[in-house]
């Protein structure tokens, strides 16, 4: 089977692979290298590669390391048992700010850029929520955030905040894709956990919610426990709740979730009013801002 000219693969490389588009696409970047070993993952590509949250599916994004623009690369239409997979144009970009970008290694032989150039890159080319999402995830990583040590580890999310707001002065971009990515990085926040966290506290900053903390620490009962976003001073605290975090068995289900009702009750008894949000919740902003409202209304 031709992924790309001069490039074969055998077919039950795709069919038998457990999520056969993953390996057409991994197929297709390990081609394009090979091919022009200039090229590397970028953007969403390389967020992607090193299993950062992206909310879309995007088309395969990669940057040339070389001073000259290399001309667009067409893949063929791939036919593998049920799957197909339409032929694809790729266009390589040229570096930000005219400089040669740093890069990484993954898995093996692919080549990708850097945490940093990444999360850059998303915040330049992607829509504003998902470009925040992409941002949270990456800060999480740079500061090595830990909610036990939360001092050390937001010194660290500060300290890699103002490069990666450094980096984006030196990007050469348009001052509208600036703009918006010097907003997603002042925002970004390394305390989310997971892809609803980081959505919950976006839709709640756009909402014009202030005083938000993440990973806010209240000790209850011997115990500590880490409210996902809380409005300290009203003692509001704003939760995600994850079905998938419960478990995968009935018993642990049920576990989890006695577990969270008795940490709900906790944190009641301290006087915390607390607003837990599914998944189901995010397509609908305006009545997640219209309970927090009301509740920050009736103090």
């Amino acid at each position: 089977m031709r992924i790309a000219p001069g490039y074969y693969l055998d077919s039950e490389a795709i069919t038998t692979h457990p999520a056969p588009s993953v390996a057409v696409d991994l197929a297709r970047l390990l081609a394009l290298q090979y091919r022009h070993p200039h090229l590397i993952a970028s953007g969403p590509t390389a967020a992607w590669l090193r299993d950062l949250p992206l909310l879309h599916e995007h088309p395969l994004h990669v940057t040339t390391t070389s001073d000259h623009h290399p001309r667009p690369v067409t893949l063929p239409e791939i036919h593998a048992g049920h799957l197909h997979v339409p032929a694809v144009t790729v266009r390589p970009h040229r570096p930000r700010g005219g400089r040669s970008p740093a890069m990484n290694r993954y898995d093996g032989d692919l080549m990708g850029a850097t945490l940093e150039d990444t999360i850059i890159d998303c915040a330049l080319a992607l829509d504003q929520e998902e470009a925040f999402v992409v941002a949270c995830a990456g800060l999480h990583e740079l500061a090595r955030y830990r909610r036990f040590y939360r001092d050390d580890s937001r010194q660290r999310e500060e300290v890699n905040r103002a490069r990666l707001q450094r980096m984006i002065g030196s990007s050469g971009q348009g001052t509208r894709n600036v703009t918006s990515a010097r907003w997603v990085l002042t925002h970004a926040d390394a305390g989310c956990d997971s892809v609803g966290e980081s959505r919950l506290l976006y839709l709640l900053i756009c909402g014009g919610l202030s005083g938000l903390e993440t990973q806010y620490p209240v000790s209850a009962s011997g115990k500590w426990y880490f409210i996902d976003i809380a409005v300290p001073e009203a003692r509001i605290g704003i939760e995600f709740d994850g079905r998938g975090k419960y478990g995968s068995d009935v018993d642990s289900v049920h576990r989890s979730i006695e577990a969270e009702e008795r940490r709900q009750r906790l944190l009641e008894a301290q006087g915390w009013q607390i607003r837990r949000f599914r998944w189901e919740a995010l397509a609908h902003p305006d009545e997640i801002l219209g309970q927090i409202r009301t509740l920050l209304g009736g103090q």
